[in-house]
């Protein structure tokens, strides 16, 4: 049972952004309408009034989950990204609507305006869910403190595992950077380090660098190689061993260009 427990909790850290809920509310949202005939679908007959609703959900799930995974890299991002997201991507749901209508063989006739504001009413329930994501991912420790040993690199440099951004190999001393931009040099190895540091949300992505995976702010590129900006305004390096675990923490993500 543990290994299963583990299983799932790795599967749902892993996963693109807002999924499986975002999937789960789509599908939810598509039955109820089936159900009560909502916006007019009643006098569709009960089998395209199903297709017309699951069509239409699970592209717009689709559609917001390749937005989230674009837009969304901290807890911090989710109500902005759910409000850029109600204004670009509800523009094209008349068409979309039109669309599903003719897939099922329903023609369907829609007033644009009225469209979008009960698109915009069901953006404003994404964009509360959204928040109180953020909310509640913003004041959950990254992991218990239970985890970290008391007399451990932590505790003898005085860092809660929240306020952890990442720790720095230098010579035989690790020095431990804190997301307020303060750090402590400490004589500890590295690789004790490493093991203390199991349980917490993060990765090593440097023969002598481990980083909080909440401390992440963003990346660019240093010639061939990656360097990774934290909070507090530290910035560590990424080596090629590493990449592929940054890169599917989708932490390699450079800023756009000036005017792109």
């Amino acid at each position: 049972m543990n290994r299963v427990a583990d299983f799932v909790k790795r599967a749902w850290r892993d996963s693109p952004p807002g999924f499986p809920l975002l999937w789960i509310g789509c599908f939810g949202a598509a039955g109820l309408m089936v159900v009560t005939g909502g916006f007019g679908t009643g006098r569709l007959a009960l089998g395209s009034r199903i297709g017309f609703w699951l069509l239409l959900m699970a592209w717009n799930a689709f559609k917001w989950q390749l937005w989230f995974a674009w837009r969304v890299r901290k807890p911090a991002d989710w109500p902005r990204a759910s409000l850029a997201g109600t204004l670009v991507l509800n523009l094209s749901l008349p068409v979309e609507i039109a669309l599903c209508g003719a897939a099922v063989g329903e023609p369907m006739r829609f007033d644009p305006l009225e469209t979008w504001s009960r698109a915009l009413a069901i953006s404003a329930v994404i964009i509360v869910v959204a928040s109180l994501v953020a909310w509640v991912l913003l004041r959950r420790p990254a992991a218990p403190a239970a985890g970290v040993p008391a007399d451990g690199l932590l505790g003898r440099a005085r860092v809660a595992p929240e306020a952890l951004a990442a720790v720095e190999a230098e010579d035989h001393y690790c020095r431990v950077h804190r997301r307020d931009g303060h750090s402590a040099l400490i004589h500890y190895r590295f690789g004790d380090a490493l093991a203390e540091l199991a349980g917490l949300d993060g990765a090593q992505v440097h023969r002598g660098v481990w980083v909080a995976a909440g401390a992440v702010e963003g990346a660019e590129r240093d010639g061939r190689r990656w360097r990774l900006r934290l909070a507090g305004g530290a910035a560590v390096p990424v080596s090629a061993t590493y990449a592929p675990e940054a890169r599917r923490r989708r932490w390699l993500r450079a800023p756009p260009r000036p005017g792109a």
